[in-house]
């Protein structure tokens, strides 16, 4: 289990009391020993709509970490908030950020030595905390992951990017993987870092409003010589593309989203865009779609067609189109 590190001075924070413990006015700010005593790891989850998934990744956190839920501006609401099984910070964003954003607001705010990132679909095996910072103390300072595994089990390994794509033949076989492992690449479901170390390197990009932000980090990272280890032997499971609720509107916007990120990332790094070959492509996606009417594949493509035609100058996230 996770434990609190030496105390240091900190500002009071406001929390939510666990399910079945009513809060009284002596705990809406933290008490004196709170405030002084600053924990080893701060867990930092975004949500967007996340009521109904968020509780298990919470509840997964073990006792001793500092736990700060930042919520996106939910249509919603945080009303989950009240529900947890365990206490919680809450930073209500004023308005959709972004995944990125939102989790550099959650590390400006963390006391933690460490900050581990984690979706709300997310849930971590016990010991995994322990794992990840023992290798951070053993190895110097990195981007620790953990393995990330399907609720059925299937290891969910990052293994290529947009601007780094591993074809399939290249990739890690699980024989092959005897222990802890560099990488290239950050999988933004799940990994710990030094919380000066991330605020170092910049922490997410936030002209990136969601998807390839963990990408951008990876190459600032190595750059920088900062290496990527994953350990596989802490365990975090992952239901993947549940964070909100689904639908077919959230599904074209997240992939406009999507799209228009990716742009933004080649051109950053000066890798150009194939246009005119990738709107042919996502334009064959959604015929076939239509023709074998699998209205899910289609709104797919169709959303990172639309997020290509927008052009490599629009923004990445919300603009005049206010889809989320």
């Amino acid at each position: 289990m996770a434990r609190c590190g030496a105390a240091r001075r900190g500002a009071t924070t406001k929390r939510h009391a666990p399910r079945g413990e009513p809060m009284t006015p002596n705990e809406t700010e933290a008490t004196d020993t709170e405030a002084t005593a600053a924990p080893l790891v701060s867990v930092i989850l975004v949500s967007y709509n996340s009521g109904a998934v968020i509780g298990r990744a919470i509840a997964s956190v073990p006792e001793g970490c500092e736990v700060i839920v930042v919520d996106n501006a939910s249509p919603r609401g945080t009303g989950f908030m009240d529900g947890l099984a365990r206490s919680a910070r809450l930073i209500a964003l004023p308005r959709n950020l972004g995944f990125g954003s939102a989790c550099n607001e959650g590390a400006r705010a963390a006391r933690g030595e460490y900050v581990f990132f984690l979706n709300p679909d997310a849930a971590l095996a016990p010991g995994a905390l322990d794992r990840l910072v023992a290798a951070e103390r053993a190895y110097g300072p990195a981007i620790l992951m953990p393995s990330i595994l399907s609720d059925t089990g299937r290891p969910m390994r990052k293994e290529g990017s947009i601007l780094e794509p591993v074809p399939r033949a290249a990739r890690l076989k699980a024989e092959e993987i005897a222990g802890d492992y560099c990488t290239r690449f950050v999988h933004g479901a799940a990994f710990l870092m030094k919380r000066a170390e991330f605020l170092a390197l910049g922490g997410f990009d936030e002209q990136i409003f969601l998807y390839h932000e963990d990408d951008d980090l990876a190459l600032r990272a190595l750059a920088r010589d900062l290496p990527i280890i994953v350990v596989p032997q802490a365990q975090v499971s992952h239901s993947g593309g549940k964070s909100s609720p689904p639908s077919w509107g959230a599904t074209f916007a997240i992939n406009r989203y999507k799209k228009r990120s990716e742009l933004y990332v080649r051109r950053k790094y000066g890798r150009q865009p194939q246009m005119a070959t990738d709107a042919l492509r996502l334009a064959g996606g959604c015929l076939l779609a239509l023709a074998t009417l699998d209205m899910h594949r289609f709104m797919i493509r169709a959303g990172k067609l639309a997020g290509l035609l927008d052009g490599p100058q629009a923004p990445t996230g919300p603009g005049r189109d206010r889809e989320l």
